[in-house]
């Protein structure tokens, strides 16, 4: 009990950190990449990390239905396995096209980690450890979207090398960690999933993802995600583009305010905390449009505003994960927690390819109006089911 506790709190938040990294590590570098990589252009190289985002976000489904047949801790094992070998390979690769088939294949097996991770904290710790643990792992997946970029900016100047193989070596450990306490014989965990094959799983997404319960919740998924990476992709080609690193830490900052949460979670209901994140999302996203088009100077607002729209983001996502669980039905609650995390990054691939598309700052503006649009609709959502 003590190793599983001492795995929830610490290496499965730190192995989470380091598989979420992956999504977020070559949005800073993408410059760089294109002087070393055949075939990279600033047009397409884009790409690499949108496809990994979108194979990243459909692995969820199908590497949630695998674990309930191998169970969670094999399930892990290959996953992680897997990921070490890509990240091992991708370091010689210096062909444009190889590589996005690499970072798609890369993506898929990241999505091993995320789900499964979780249904084995709910499994393995008891119910105090296990609230805990979740709020740990919470805030190691959102860390990521700032630590990536950090450790990506810091690690990849003229190669891939020593950020893969860092990376790499936490791959194995992990693999390795689950590996070795697998059970001989895996537990018959739920019956109904053991039996259940992929087509029955898929063809239960569209009655969940159209439910009138999950539907606004999944609207906000697309968009929270979506806002966050793009305003990233957009900053380094831009006239405010110095203060970045001072984002970057003043966004781990805001970051840890996910921890408090749950604690949140007893005073407010987690709709309400997500109603409240959307409209600081949207006024402070307002606010960088308009640094970005120089018609504010203040750096002390860009600062202020950054901090809030981080901290708005730490409390959507888990705010939009506890809606998802209590408003879903028991048998379909672990099909919608993987199609609410799939909707979510498949919102982050969007968030890197948008800017490749529409090189313009009204990109910014868009988003927030689309943030905005998904604010209304839970509104009235939230009327409509208190009468």
């Amino acid at each position: 009990m003590k190793y599983k506790l001492l795995t929830g709190i610490l290496f499965v938040p730190i192995i989470a950190l380091s598989v979420v990294t992956q999504l977020y590590i070559l949005i800073p570098v993408y410059s760089d990449l294109v002087l070393f990589i055949k075939g990279a252009t600033l047009n397409n190289i884009g790409l690499l990390t949108s496809l990994f985002a979108i194979f990243y976000a459909i692995g969820f489904i199908i590497w949630g239905g695998l674990s309930d047949r191998i169970g969670k801790e094999r399930t892990l094992s290959i996953g992680l396995l897997l990921l070490a070998t890509i990240s091992f390979i991708m370091p010689f690769i210096t062909n444009y096209y190889w590589l996005l088939i690499c970072r798609t294949l890369e993506g898929f097996c990241a999505a091993s980690y995320p789900p499964v991770a979780i249904a084995w904290i709910t499994l393995n710790l008891s119910e105090p450890s296990k609230s805990k643990a979740v709020s740990i792992i919470s805030c190691a997946f959102l860390l990521a979207g700032i630590i990536g970029q950090w450790f990506g900016s810091l690690m990849i100047t003229n190669s891939l090398y020593p950020a893969m193989w860092i990376l790499m070596a936490i791959y194995i450990f992990g693999s390795l960690l689950f590996f070795y306490h697998t059970p001989k014989k895996t537990h018959q965990e739920n019956s109904s999933n053991m039996k259940a094959s992929l087509f029955s799983i898929f063809k239960q997404l569209p009655r969940v993802l159209f439910s009138k319960k999950l539907f606004p919740i999944y609207l906000c998924a697309l968009i929270v995600l979506l806002s966050f990476v793009t305003l990233y992709s957009i900053l380094p080609s831009n006239n405010i583009a110095e203060y970045i690193p001072t984002l970057r830490k003043i966004g781990i900052v805001a970051m840890l305010f996910s921890l408090t949460a749950s604690y949140l979670f007893r005073l407010i209901k987690p709709v309400y905390v997500l109603t409240l994140s959307l409209f600081l999302m949207t006024s402070s996203l307002l606010i960088h449009y308009l640094y970005l088009n120089e018609q504010l100077n203040n750096i002390y607002l860009l600062f202020i505003s950054h901090f809030i729209f981080i901290v708005a983001l730490a409390y959507a996502v888990p705010s939009m994960i506890t809606c998802v669980a209590t408003q879903s039905a028991i048998e379909d609650r672990g099909i919608a927690t993987s199609l609410y995390t799939c909707i979510l990054f498949i919102g982050a691939s969007l968030g890197s390819f948008l800017p490749i598309i529409f090189k313009s700052n009204n990109l910014i503006l868009f988003i927030s109006i689309c943030i905005f649009i998904a604010l209304v609709q839970l509104i009235y959502y939230l009327i409509k089911n208190d009468r």
